[in-house]
């Protein structure tokens, strides 16, 4: 009786080997891309998200500011006071029930909001490459003769830590609604 030996060759052992390896490397290169894919998603997300609370915060300030009483009658427009690295101004707070500063903050890649004598709040943390804003006034003439319209100018660029090169740059003019009926009724 011949008995055949059943095993495999060492040729048939490299082959599987190498092609299994070729998949191996195939499924890491594609998770590899997939985590990179997520991790651009996810830090633009978290500017996007940045962005729009800060912006709903002040929206909500602008909607609620009104005539700083400690200025006299002639600088009725410079209800804003705007620096490099703060902008201040009056709002009517209604859980207090008075008419208090907020202070938004600009220091190393932070921004914070106080109001009043209260403590700072952290808006956004770490992500802030640069914002500008700037106090506007426009005059209307016509049948309007006299009306006057204030508003903010605003440029915020947001970056991560991790990826400086990718921005997100959000521009924007917000516009008191309450001061502006305050200043024209004066």
């Amino acid at each position: 009786m011949k008995r055949t030996n059943k095993a495999f060759t060492l040729v048939e052992i490299l082959v599987v080997c190498g092609v299994s390896a070729l998949f191996l490397a195939i499924a890491i290169s594609v998770f590899s891309n997939f985590r990179q894919g997520y991790s651009h998603s996810e830090s633009g997300a978290i500017l996007l998200q940045d962005a729009a609370l800060f912006l709903a915060q002040l929206r909500s300030d602008m909607n609620n500011a009104v005539i700083d009483p400690d200025l006299p009658a002639e600088q009725s427009q410079n209800q804003f006071n705007t620096e490099p690295g703060q902008l201040r101004f009056k709002i009517y707070d209604n859980h207090e029930g008075k008419i208090l500063p907020v202070v938004y903050t600009i220091s190393s890649r932070d921004l914070t909001r106080r109001v009043g004598a209260g403590s700072a709040r952290h808006l956004i943390r770490g992500n802030v490459a640069s914002i500008s804003w700037q106090s506007e006034i426009e005059s209307f003439a016509g049948k309007a003769s006299g009306t006057i319209r204030l508003g903010l100018k605003l440029s915020v660029n947001l970056a991560t830590e991790k990826e400086k090169n990718r921005h997100f740059v959000v521009s924007a003019k917000v516009f008191p609604s309450r001061l502006n009926r305050q200043m024209n009724s004066r």
